[in-house]
């Protein structure tokens, strides 16, 4: 029967923060042959090499802001330590069979790294209260990253899109970050409270949200079937038709 080397899959973090640690996992099928070597890439470089022939089985190969740890790294993963914005870009696992075959496979995927301020995005409303028929207006604002994040608006758990997105560059020792400014118009269509909720995410993996309740504003149904006195001793108009008979009583004694 014949043996192939199949079924290689890459699984690279499709985002993660700068400082932490990222874990590239390459899975492979070699059909009962042996392993001759794997190699990871970062664009055309070779950084990391697996060789089960060799002794030690691992050698890293210098790349600059690259810190594998090779304790941790082997014949289906490489271990990175505290990731740099320079690590931003597409890595490649290669696969190849021992002899007679030889046979190499390679994939690849692309890791982002972000640089974000952290914390919950500032979420800001034109009123504290709204009433059926009125219009909501609100902003929201990220906190600074790269690259910029994206926000999402909920009302009452219903998404309402993007809203009207404006990005801000700012200089930092760190380098350049983007704040994320947007802003939603909303006709308030049910009565009762509302969740007004902003989410700011970036690659649907880092991601934070801020969301304020709010109560209706309904009118005092008091201050309209009950006149206000402003000052003491003040009384009230007397009906029209009294007014309307006094006159009358007037004219008839002249």
């Amino acid at each position: 029967m014949a043996t192939c080397l199949k079924d290689v899959f890459i699984e690279v973090p499709i985002a993660i923060r700068e400082g932490t640690t990222a874990i590239l996992r390459c899975d492979y099928d070699l059909e009962q042959e042996a392993l001759y070597t794997v190699k990871w890439y970062k664009g055309r470089r070779e950084f990391f090499r697996y060789v089960p022939k060799e002794l030690p089985h691992t050698r890293v190969f210098p790349l600059d802001t690259i810190n594998v740890d090779v304790s941790e790294s082997g014949p289906n993963q490489v271990v990175l330590r505290q990731v740099t914005p320079e690590l931003d870009g597409k890595y490649r696992c290669e696969v190849s069979a021992d002899a007679p075959t030889f046979q190499t496979r390679i994939v690849a995927a692309w890791m982002h790294v972000v640089r974000t301020m952290g914390g919950k995005p500032e979420l800001h409303l034109e009123k504290p209260q709204y009433s059926l028929g009125e219009k909501l207006k609100a902003n929201c604002s990220s906190p600074p990253s790269n690259p910029p994040a994206n926000i999402t608006w909920f009302i009452n758990n219903k998404g309402l899109g993007n809203g009207q997105i404006i990005r801000i560059p700012s200089v930092r020792p760190s380098g350049q970050l983007f704040k994320t400014v947007s802003s939603i118009e909303y006709d308030v269509l049910i009565a009762g409270k509302l969740k007004v909720k902003c989410q700011s995410d970036i690659y649907h993996v880092i991601w934070s949200e801020t969301e304020v309740m709010l109560d209706e504003d309904k009118p005092r149904l008091a201050s309209i079937l009950q006149p206000h006195d402003h000052s003491a001793g003040l009384t009230s108009t007397p009906p029209f038709n009294i007014i309307l008979l006094i006159t009358i009583y007037c004219v008839v004694i002249r």
